[in-house]
């Protein structure tokens, strides 16, 4: 069973123009796509082969042609979304980058520290995601005893674990 497809009625060469400048200058990836969307539904590309080359949902794309259709270009960006303000203003956030490049391997302080200088508590998260942003990240620092080891009774050790391993009768 085929399903109906739809496309864009014919566009006038204005807004020809209009999607290809957003396809090619638009600084959101998700409105140059649309912009696209839109260009090739307009020669005839189905919804199906639209949703396969973006790796949508055949769903959103013919909510882009809808809201083409209704909104023109206005359609193709996003609405605001709702959800809470940053607890940390720009200054306060300044803060909390030199914090992390003065303690890189400490989160665990820079939230301490960030607690008592600007009086605001945030989650571990919320700083990663601040790191993030100033292209900083978390790793993970390996602690090595090598320094600290004996090497002659590291030797000896190594001997004997070769000599076990080559006894017979031995399961490994």
């Amino acid at each position: 069973m085929k399903v109906a497809t739809k496309f864009v009625s014919v566009l006038k060469p204005d807004q020809s123009n209009q999607l290809k400048h957003l396809m090619d200058a638009d600084p959101s990836r998700r409105v140059r796509i649309r912009a696209h969307t839109i260009l090739l539904s307009s020669q005839g590309t189905t919804v199906d082969e639209i949703a396969q080359i973006y790796q949508a949902h055949r769903n959103s794309v013919s909510s882009w042609i809808d809201k083409w259709e209704v909104s023109g270009a206005e359609g193709l960006y996003d609405q605001p979304r709702s959800g809470s303000p940053p607890k940390l203003n720009e200054k306060e956030q300044e803060v909390a980058k030199d914090l992390i490049k003065a303690h890189p391997h400490a989160p665990k302080r820079v939230l301490a520290l960030l607690a008592e200088t600007t009086g605001k508590t945030i989650s571990s998260s919320s700083l990663r995601r601040l790191a993030k942003m100033d292209g900083l990240r978390w790793k993970r620092v390996r602690k090595s005893a090598k320094s600290k080891r004996d090497d002659q009774a590291f030797a000896e050790g190594e001997k004997e674990l070769k000599t076990l391993k080559k006894t017979p009768g031995r399961r490994a």
